[in-house]
C-alpha cells in the first residue's frame, strides 16, 4: 500500500506565513533601531574625540591654513664669466616681494621688487674662480619661496697666455707660396685673431693659421680674448724669402 500524504489545511499555511513575516519585521525593526542608536551615539559622543584627534593631526601635519609659496625669483642676463670682482645683477619676481641673494652659501643682501616686479643687486662681490649664486623671495605674508636656480659665474682677471710655437722670432721663412703658417697654444679657452683674422682654437687649445705675406720683414700679431673679457697680445717678427730651397 502507498503511504498517505497528509496535507495541512490552507488556513494553517496562511497562519504560518503570517507568523514568519511578523518575526522578520520585528528582527528588521530591531536592527534598524540598533543602527540608528549607534549612529546617534557615534555622532554625539565619539565625534568630538575623533574631531580633536583629527584637528591635532591636521595642525601638526598641515598647519592651521594652507600655505601657498611664492614663485622663485629669476635673474636675467647672468654672465658665465667676468673679470670684475663686483658686478650688478638684475631680475624679476612679483611686486613688493623681498628678494634675498646668497653668494657662495651665505645671504649677502636683500632688496624689494618695484611696481614692475623688477629688482637689482649692485656691487655683488665675487671671489676669484667659481662663484655660485641663488635667490629666495618672501611675499607680503612672510611666506618664503623655494630656492631659485643656481647661477655659476667664473671670476677671472688673469689674461690668457699665448705661446707661439712656429715660426720663431727672427726666423727666415722660405717657400714659393708667399705664406707663413703660424702655430701656437693657449692656456685657456679664448677667441683668437692673427693679424686681424679670426683663427680656430682646437679642443686641446692649439691653433694653426696661414697668413699671406710679401717678401721681406713680416710682423705676426696674435691676440687672444678669454670668456671673462681679459685680453693678451703677442707679437713677433720674421723674414719671408721667396725661394724653392
Amino acid at each position: 500500500m502507498k503511504p498517505i500524504k497528509r496535507r495541512l489545511p490552507t488556513t494553517d499555511l496562511s497562519k504560518l506565513n503570517e507568523e514568519q513575516l511578523t518575526k522578520r519585521l520585528i528582527v528588521t525593526s530591531m536592527i534598524t533601531v540598533g543602527l540608528l542608536i549607534t549612529f546617534v551615539l557615534s555622532f554625539t559622543v565619539f565625534a568630538p574625540a575623533f574631531g580633536s584627534i583629527f584637528k591635532i593631526f591636521s595642525k601638526k601635519s598641515f598647519g592651521n591654513e594652507l600655505v601657498i609659496k611664492p614663485n622663485s625669483p629669476v635673474l636675467t642676463q647672468v654672465p658665465t664669466a667676468t673679470k670684475e670682482n663686483k658686478i650688478t645683477l638684475n631680475g624679476y619676481s612679483q611686486e613688493g616681494f623681498t628678494i634675498k641673494i646668497y653668494v657662495n652659501g651665505p645671504e649677502k643682501s636683500s632688496t624689494v621688487t618695484g611696481g614692475d616686479g623688477k629688482f637689482t643687486f649692485e656691487n655683488v662681490e665675487l671671489m676669484q674662480g667659481r662663484n655660485t649664486i641663488f635667490l629666495k623671495a618672501i611675499d607680503l605674508k612672510n611666506n618664503e619661496s623655494d630656492t631659485s636656480n643656481t647661477y655659476v659665474i667664473i671670476m677671472d682677471n688673469d689674461a690668457p697666455k699665448i705661446e707661439i710655437i712656429s715660426p720663431k722670432k727672427d726666423e727666415v721663412v722660405k717657400n714659393l707660396d708667399k705664406r707663413v703658417t703660424v702655430k701656437g697654444k693657449l692656456n685657456e679657452k679664448a677667441t683668437i685673431t692673427i693679424n686681424g683674422q679670426t683663427s680656430i682654437v682646437k679642443s686641446d687649445l692649439t691653433f694653426e693659421h696661414v697668413i699671406g705675406v710679401e717678401e721681406g720683414n713680416v710682423e705676426i700679431k696674435v691676440k687672444a680674448k678669454d670668456e671673462a673679457g681679459n685680453e693678451k697680445e703677442e707679437t713677433i717678427k720674421v723674414r719671408y724669402q721667396k725661394s724653392s730651397n
